[in-house]
C-alpha cells in the first residue's frame, strides 16, 4: 500500500499539537493546582478545627480543676467571713480534710491584715510564717488587687522554692456584718487566705504540658497577662508558627491564652492526601496529551480535505481558493501574476506498462520537483489524475513566467527513479496565463479557460512545450 504524505506545507504547522498540547496541559494542571489548594484548604481547616476542639478540652479540663482547687480556699475564707477567725486548730484539721484528695495544692496560708499567721501543711514551710504581702514586692501587687476586686486573683505561674512552677491565688477575706447591724464604711478587711498550687502536676492533668492527638500545645499570659505575657509552657517560637488559640479567663481577670500547632507544623499537616495529587496532575498530563492528539487529527483532517492525499499538493478546492486570493492581490497591489496548467506527457504509458503503484511514485516524484521550483508565496497543486497547476504571485514579466514554465519541464525531462531501482522518463505540456487582465477582476473560470488553451497549443504543437495565452496564433488571441 501507498504511504500517506503530509501535504508539503504541513511542517509549518507540525508544532501547533505540541503547543496545544502544553496549553490545555497547564490549564489541566492549574485546574489540578485549584483542586490541590482546595483539598489543602480543607485539610488544613479541619485540622485546626481538630487543633481547638483539642484546646477546648484541656481549657474544660483546666476550668474543672481550678474550680475544685480554687474551692479550698474559698471554703476557708467563707469560715473565717463567718466566725471572724480561725483558730490553728480549727484550721489544721479543716484544711487538711480539705487537702486530702487535692493532689496538686502545695500550701495554703491564713494572713489576718496580710500577715502569714499559719500555713498547712507547715511541715517545710515555717519559713513563710510572718511573711507581710505589702512588704513583698513579689506579692504586693497580687494582695492589692485582690483587696481592690474583693475576689480571688491569680498569679503566676512562678518559680517555686521547692523547685517547679506554682500558681498563686489570694481570696480577699472580708468580716460578715452580725444580724441587726448597720456596717460603717463597708465590710471590714480581715485579710487574705493565700493558696499554692503545683503547676506542673496540675498542667499534667489536664493535658497541657504533653504532647497528644498529633498537637504541640503552648500556654503564655505569665501573671494572666494575656497575649502580653510571658509563655510559661511549651515553646515560645510556637505562637509564631500561626497557631490555634484559645483564652482562658482567670479569677481576678486576666487570662492565659493556648496555642497548638500539629506535631509536623501545618504544611505537612494541610497536605492534600497523596491519592488527590497524583491523580490531579496524571488528570493534567493526560489532558494534555489528548489535547495534542486531538489536534493533530483535526489537522489530518483538515489536511485530506484539502490537499491532495497521493501528493501531499492542494487539491482542486484549496487551488481554486489560493487562485482566487492571488487574483484579488494582483488587482488590489497592481503587480501581475501567472498560472501554470499542465499536463504530463507519457504518464499514462507508465501507468498502463509498469502498475498503478509506479504512476502514484511518478506523481509523487512530478509533485516533489514542482515543489522544489515553486516560492513561499507560490502554489503548486494537483487539480486530478495528471494534470497540474501552478500559481505565480509577483511575476515581473511574461518572460519571467514562461522562464519558469520552461524550468518545469527541464526538470519533468529528467528521468524518474521508482522504488524498484527502475527509471522512467515522462514529459509535459504548460499554458500560461497572465493575470489581471484590464480594469475588470476575471472571474477564475475564464481565467483557466484561458490557461487551458493555451495547454491545449502546447500539446496540439508537439507536446513537451509551454505556450502563452493571448499570445499572437493562439485560439482567442487578442487582435
Amino acid at each position: 500500500m501507498h504511504q500517506r504524505h503530509l501535504p508539503a506545507n504541513w511542517i509549518h504547522h507540525r508544532r501547533l499539537p505540541l503547543v496545544a498540547g502544553l496549553c490545555s496541559g497547564a490549564l489541566a494542571a492549574l485546574l489540578a493546582w485549584v483542586v490541590i489548594d482546595i483539598a489543602h484548604t480543607k485539610a488544613r481547616t479541619e485540622i485546626a478545627a481538630q487543633a481547638q476542639s483539642h484546646l477546648l478540652q484541656i481549657r474544660d479540663r483546666l476550668d474543672r480543676q481550678l474550680q475544685s482547687t480554687l474551692s479550698v480556699p474559698e471554703t476557708v475564707a467563707a469560715f473565717v467571713s463567718a466566725q471572724g477567725g480561725m483558730s490553728p486548730e480549727i484550721f489544721s484539721t479543716v484544711v487538711g480534710r480539705l487537702l486530702e484528695h487535692q493532689r496538686n495544692i502545695r500550701n495554703l496560708a491564713l494572713a489576718p491584715d496580710n500577715v502569714i499567721s499559719d500555713i498547712y501543711p507547715r511541715l517545710g514551710n515555717e519559713r513563710a510564717l510572718g511573711l507581710h504581702y505589702l512588704d513583698n514586692p513579689q506579692q504586693r501587687n497580687a494582695v492589692e488587687r485582690a483587696i481592690q476586686t474583693r475576689r480571688t486573683v491569680v498569679a503566676g505561674p512562678i518559680p517555686l522554692v521547692q523547685g517547679g512552677l506554682g500558681i498563686v491565688s489570694r481570696t480577699p477575706v472580708f468580716l460578715a456584718t452580725p444580724p441587726g447591724k448597720t456596717p460603717v464604711g463597708g465590710p471590714r478587711y480581715w485579710g487574705i487566705v493565700s493558696l499554692t498550687v503545683n503547676a506542673d502536676t496540675l498542667f499534667a492533668d489536664v493535658g497541657l504540658n504533653s504532647e497528644q492527638m498529633g498537637f504541640q500545645v503552648a500556654a503564655r499570659g505569665l501573671d494572666a497577662m494575656g497575649a502580653q505575657g510571658a509563655v510559661f509552657v511549651g515553646r515560645p517560637q510556637l505562637f509564631d508558627e500561626s497557631p490555634a488559640t484559645l483564652d482562658i479567663p482567670l479569677p481576678g481577670g486576666g487570662s492565659w491564652i493556648l496555642g497548638a500547632v500539629p506535631s509536623g507544623g501545618w504544611k505537612a499537616a494541610g497536605q492534600a492526601p497523596a491519592l488527590i495529587v497524583m491523580l490531579s496532575y496524571v488528570f493534567a498530563v493526560v489532558v494534555g496529551l489528548l489535547s495534542a492528539r486531538l489536534v493533530r487529527a483535526h489537522q489530518q483532517v483538515l489536511a485530506l480535505a484539502t490537499h491532495d492525499r497521493l501528493t501531499g499538493l492542494p487539491n482542486r478546492r484549496l487551488f481554486e481558493d489560493r487562485l482566487s486570493q492571488a487574483v484579488l492581490a494582483a488587482h488590489r497591489d497592481h503587480r501581475a501574476g501567472a498560472l501554470l496548467l499542465l499536463d504530463l506527457d507519457g504518464f499514462k504509458a507508465v501507468n498502463d506498462e509498469r502498475g498503478h503503484a509506479s504512476g502514484d511514485q511518478v506523481l509523487a516524484r512530478v509533485a516533489q520537483r514542482l515543489t522544489s521550483l515553486t516560492r513561499a508565496s507560490d502554489t503548486a497543486a494537483r487539480l486530478g489524475g495528471d494534470e497540474f497547476a501552478l500559481v505565480l504571485n509577483a511575476v515581473e514579466s511574461p518572460e519571467a513566467a514562461m522562464a519558469t514554465a520552461h524550468a518545469v519541464l527541464a526538470a519533468l525531462l529528467t528521468p524518474m527513479g521508482l522504488d524498484n531501482g527502475q527509471h522512467v522518463l515522462i514529459g509535459a505540456s504548460v499554458g500560461v496565463a497572465l493575470f489581471p487582465q484590464g480594469d475588470a477582476v476575471e472571474g477564475i473560470p475564464a481565467l483557466m479557460d484561458r490557461a487551458d488553451r493555451a495547454l491545449y497549443v502546447s500539446k496540439r504543437n508537439g507536446k513537451g512545450l509551454a505556450s502563452l495565452a493571448d499570445a499572437p496564433g493562439l485560439p482567442g488571441a487578442a487582435a
